[in-house]
């Protein structure tokens, strides 16, 4: 009489059929929820207020120093405080899909497919952004009423924001 092959064990003895199958799909990260969000912006605002600040202050020393018109100093300021704080979330959300503010929170914003921003979906999501803070900010509360924890600018670029 042949004997079977014996069943492989693992080291406490059980026999191989006794554990699980491994779970053989991915699921996505959870959505960044409404407060995860509101506390990136609120610590981007400060980053942003912070630069804008050191720029100003180094720019307003610089500027005096060479004697220019005050007038050329003020228009030059107020295009910087418009184009930076575009220009950080497009490049930053572009480059590394989050802003120092995600970076802190644990958010990232990727493409609706999960993959990585293009520098496209990155200034539609600024495009959206704008948008909802023309329409009062209620742009800004549609995550809130989403099971996806979309907003509007997620909408209109594409994307969606995730915890990491």
């Amino acid at each position: 009489m042949a004997d079977a092959p014996p069943e492989p064990f693992l080291a406490v003895g059980a026999p191989m059929s006794a554990v699980p199958p491994p779970i053989a799909s991915f699921s996505e990260p959870p959505p960044a929820g409404f407060w995860r969000r509101a506390l990136a912006v609120g610590l981007d605002f400060f980053f942003i207020v912070f630069c804008l600040f050191v720029a100003n202050a180094a720019i307003r020393v610089v500027w005096g120093n060479a004697g220019h018109d005050a007038r050329v100093f003020r228009a030059a300021s107020t295009a910087f405080m418009i184009a930076f704080p575009l220009l950080y979330a497009v490049l930053f959300h572009w480059l590394w899909g989050q802003t120092m503010g995600k970076m802190i929170v644990g958010a990232r914003v990727v493409a609706r497919d999960g993959g990585p921003l293009s520098g496209r979906r990155a200034v539609l999501r600024m495009l959206g952004w704008v948008l909802s803070a023309l329409i009062l900010g209620l742009g800004f509360l549609v995550p809130a009423l989403r099971r996806d924890k979309r907003s509007l600018a997620d909408l209109v670029a594409g994307t969606r924001v995730e915890r990491t």
